[in-house]
């Protein structure tokens, strides 16, 4: 375990040290606000925008172990505040203080078999998810430590903070359609089927419209439904109203039973993308022997590969989807004085907590 991820032992702020407003995480389902000491010294963030992301509800709700204390916030969006001399940070080129960024969550730990071998750590300590203690490592505040070894990408000033905030669940589709298809992420003209329209659902749609193919969005509940169609998606409210099997299928439901109808709708040598079961849910039944006699590929993805945030930066800014509409939820964060409110309800779109 990284060394990043341990309680910290830190004494509580002395007179004349600076603090911000934080939300911090005690345990499942207790959030509450806090101040943590601002760092005379390192790298700084200056939060723009967070994203609540499905991961924050399942962490809150106790479906994903963490450390506590714990800032959570992992999808930023930022001004470089401060950049010191031999900050470590990897910068996209051209990035400099002052520029607005977005920060890959994971940073690598040097150490493991998979950062000595496959260049992709398998022990990564991930802002807003794993670096328990005392420090300004979560964005639910204002300053955001950056350790060194973080991953900065520039985002264009002109792209609006509703859009950008897309880009690192976006990353995370294009990492995951990257590992079914390679750099080209969706073959061209191939489209797809989407099972469920929540914030990684609706960039799952938009990686896919992309590609220039139809796209069609399954989704149950019958506001988000509405969301996929004002977007200009297909819809269908119900498994049963496929008419055709699909050479793609992007699971973002993040229910097992969905995973099994994924199944169910592929075309004989189809595709399935799994990336709505990042927490456990339970199980489902499966036949295994649907697998091999109808010679489907079922991709799974968890890690999300640097190479992709840059291509998700310039998808959420160029997309002629109004993937603005999809925020459906924005948060004050001076304004809000009990941070479970976050919790409260998962939201139609995406939810984000804004920052002066």
């Amino acid at each position: 375990m990284s060394s990043f991820n341990a309680a910290s032992t830190e004494a509580p702020p002395s007179a004349g040290q600076a603090t911000v407003r934080v939300f911090e995480l005690h345990a499942p389902g207790a959030v509450r606000v806090g101040a943590r000491v601002v760092p005379a010294a390192g790298a700084l963030l200056r939060l723009e925008t967070t994203g609540v992301c499905g991961t924050d509800h399942h962490i809150f709700a106790g479906r994903i172990a963490v450390p506590t204390p714990l800032l959570l916030g992992h999808e930023v969006i930022g001004r470089l505040e401060r950049l010191t001399p031999g900050h470590g940070l990897v910068l996209e080129d051209g990035v400099a203080e002052g520029d607005r960024v977005l920060v890959a969550p994971g940073v690598p730990c040097g150490d493991c078999d998979g950062c000595a071998r496959a260049g992709r750590c398998l022990d990564r300590p991930c802002y807003g998810l794993t670096m328990g203690g005392e420090g300004l490592t979560g964005g639910f505040s204002p300053l955001m430590s950056l350790l060194p070894g973080s991953r900065i990408y520039a985002v264009p000033e002109e792209t609006p903070a509703a859009r950008a905030a897309f880009a690192e669940p976006m990353a995370c589709v294009l990492s995951a359609l990257r590992k079914a298809f390679d750099a080209d992420y969706v073959p061209p003209g191939r489209g797809g089927l989407v099972l469920g329209f929540g914030a990684l659902g609706v960039c799952a749609a938009v990686a896919l419209h992309a590609s220039g193919g139809p796209v069609t969005v399954l989704e149950f509940d019958p506001v988000r439904r509405a969301l996929a169609e004002e977007l200009g998606f297909a819809t269908l409210a119900d498994a049963e109203e496929a008419t055709g099997s699909f050479a793609l299928v992007v699971d973002a439901a993040g229910t097992p039973a969905a995973f099994a109808s994924a199944l169910e709708l592929l075309a004989w040598s189809g595709t399935l993308v799994e990336l709505g079961n990042f927490a456990d849910l339970g199980t489902v039944a499966i036949k295994p022997s649907d697998i091999c006699l109808r010679d489907l590929r079922v991709i799974g993805s968890g890690e999300t590969l640097y190479e992709d945030f840059a291509p998700a930066i310039r998808l959420v800014a160029s997309t002629p989807v109004a993937l603005q509409n999809a925020v459906t939820e924005v948060h004050d964060f001076a304004a809000l004085a009990d941070p479970s409110a976050l919790f409260a309800n998962r939201p139609v779109g995406k939810a984000l907590v804004a920052f002066a």
